[in-house]
């Protein structure tokens, strides 16, 4: 007969809840308590997974893949984007004895890359979807392991999907320029449409009507996302233009730093000429010229619940219904926007 949580808590001269928290590998006992809990629950025979783990010495596998499928928003500008991702994720892993790899994939077509990982050993995947459509997602059926999808959502997809709240971040954007006195708001959009890119341009509608705003379709900017291509088309922009809002909204902080050169380039200023808002707080916008309002995107806290939500799911896998979790992101404002 297996021991109760009370004997093992007796035998430790611990609490129940003490012993529960060790026994499930969560937060609230020391390292040194769970090891005496673990063991004293060990000598008494009791099981669960957690325990099989550590009297084995074995480690469930982990695998983040970080693909980038054509690069124009998954670049080498991100680098620092996704290591937060990363180390949200890997601190996950330490708390509950997981084993943590990485694997990058450049250019590589999403068939492929499903099938390189078809035979590996890991328990569970947590991938990095953003340059993903929701078809590419069929491909993943053939995978037996548990998979967590990062920085995209799929609303009709059968897999959990962890994401920032793109509408709550614009809604911010928008409601700190009107503050500020500004009426006349463009947007700077990416023409590589991922799922981030769609729900940023509704939000920007959605929160443009709610502040009873004009949404002005002559100030809407089509650009490739990278810097140097946001630049050409900003500046194919302004060649046909005899006017400009008094601030645009640039759905990254590639695009915004793409849009700031341009506007440079015909003796615009920022913020005195027109003010600029991004979206990702990259480590280059507080270097930027001037340095950059934006949203700070929680990606720590994205990575660190992809874990938790993948060891649910590795714990209980008979539960079929999938979850779409959006992280809320943070305003930072520097100084890229003028008070009217």
């Amino acid at each position: 007969m297996q021991p109760r949580i009370i004997d093992i808590a007796k035998a430790a001269n611990v609490s129940p809840s003490a012993v529960s928290l060790a026994l499930n590998n969560k937060e609230g006992v020391s390292i040194g308590v769970r090891q005496k809990i673990i063991a004293i629950a060990a000598e008494m025979g009791y099981k669960n997974t957690v325990l099989d783990l550590y009297e084995t010495g074995e480690k469930n596998t982990i695998k983040f893949l970080k693909i980038a499928k054509h690069g124009h928003i998954v670049n080498e500008r991100h680098n620092a984007f996704i290591t937060d991702y990363i180390e949200g994720i890997e601190i996950g892993a330490k708390k509950r004895n997981y084993k943590l790899e990485v694997s990058f994939f450049n250019k590589i077509s999403i068939e492929e890359i499903v099938n390189s990982q078809k035979d590996i050993a890991a328990s569970g995947l947590i991938i990095l979807g953003t340059e993903l459509n929701a078809h590419e997602l069929n491909f993943f059926t053939e995978l037996p392991q548990p998979v967590v999808f990062i920085d995209t959502y799929f609303p009709f997809s059968a897999y959990d999907c962890i994401d920032m709240d793109n509408f709550d971040g614009v809604f911010k954007v928008i409601q700190y320029l009107y503050n500020a006195g500004h009426r006349s708001i463009g947007l700077v959009k990416s023409n590589y449409e991922t799922r981030n890119i769609k729900d940023r341009e509704a939000g920007f509608r959605e929160a443009m009507e709610y502040f009873s705003l004009p949404v002005q379709e002559k100030f809407f900017v089509n650009v490739d996302p990278t810097f140097d291509s946001s630049y050409l088309d900003i500046r194919k922009f302004l060649d046909r233009t005899s006017s400009l809002p008094t601030a645009f909204f640039c759905m990254t902080d590639i695009i915004a730093y793409g849009c700031i050169k341009a506007l440079r380039n015909y003796n615009y200023r920022v913020p005195e000429d027109i003010s600029i808002v991004g979206f990702d707080d990259l480590p280059s916008s507080t270097l930027s010229e001037p340095p950059l309002t934006t949203i700070q995107v929680s990606n720590h806290q994205i990575g660190l619940r992809a874990l938790e939500k993948l060891s649910e799911r590795l714990k209980n896998q008979t539960n079929n219904f999938p979850e779409r979790i959006l992280v809320a992101g943070k305003l930072i404002v520097r100084d890229s926007v003028k008070k009217l």
